[in-house]
């Protein structure tokens, strides 16, 4: 008898509760699509968005309250309560389109805010993009679900501070995965589990030339940003399926 493999494409949620007439953000805002995605995610329970906290420190940004935060040195940052009355069940997420006042070597660099989160005691961290929306909405619905706070930390690629074609957006997110100077993974219970690895990763060059931002960097600093690269994505390699206990001394402000 003759076998077949079936395939059954993934669809995203159908409703809408994330509205395109409800922000002013830029054309491929990748910030806006996170949101879509976030409010997808959530279903019925975004509704608990309404009375979430928007920390915007990078001026306008067309999305929930807008104001100037002193120094501008952190993400948009925003925190839900999943339940009522109990704040250590909060969820945050770090909308990261690097934007900030800092250099763009420091803002690129792999960040460490999950690890940081891990170690204070958040029961579910991950990191996301737009650029893989099932990775995403699968994380942000085990963060809601987790018996505990979370943290997410999702790249939103900015066409106008980045440099690049707005309708790109995607493209510029998977580049940052596939080039590993972005790598999407999930701590839960101690675990660290890469969810999405590209057997074949991109040169970092690859990633550079897709964006105005880093077209004045020479091959010698892309090719030492590439053994950082190199260096880190090992270092988290070495992490997976092993249980992190960190220092109970550990503690730090997100």
């Amino acid at each position: 008898m003759d076998t077949y493999s079936l395939y059954a494409g993934q669809l995203l949620p159908f409703k809408e509760y994330f509205a395109p007439k409800g922000h002013n953000a830029c054309s491929g805002c990748g910030v806006a699509l996170a949101v879509r995605h976030v409010y997808k995610a959530l279903g019925e329970d975004a509704r608990q968005l309404e009375k979430a906290v928007w920390e915007i420190p990078w001026g306008r940004a067309g999305i929930g309250k807008t104001e100037n935060v002193s120094g501008g040195a952190q993400p948009a940052l925003l925190s839900i309560a999943k339940s009522k009355g109990k704040p250590s069940s909060m969820l945050q997420i770090c909308f990261d389109n690097e934007c900030t006042e800092g250099t763009v070597d420091n803002s690129i660099l792999i960040k460490r805010h999950p690890s940081i989160a891990s170690a204070s005691g958040y029961a579910y961290v991950a990191t996301a993009c737009p650029s893989y929306p099932f990775d995403l909405i699968e994380k942000v619905r085990k963060a809601w679900n987790a018996a505990g706070p979370a943290y997410l930390h999702i790249l939103c690629p900015c066409p106008v501070a980045w440099g690049f074609d707005p309708q790109d957006t995607v493209r510029v997110g998977r580049k940052a995965v596939e080039t590993r100077i972005f790598p999407l993974y999930e701590i839960a219970g101690g675990y660290y589990t890469i969810t999405i690895e590209e057997p074949n990763p991109r040169p970092l060059i690859h990633y550079s030339k897709a964006q105005e931002r880093l077209s004045g960097w020479k091959s010698k600093k892309i090719e030492a940003l590439q053994q950082a690269v190199d260096s880190a994505f090992s270092e988290l390699k070495s992490k997976e399926n092993k249980n992190v206990n960190y220092p109970s001394n550990i503690r730090a402000e997100m």
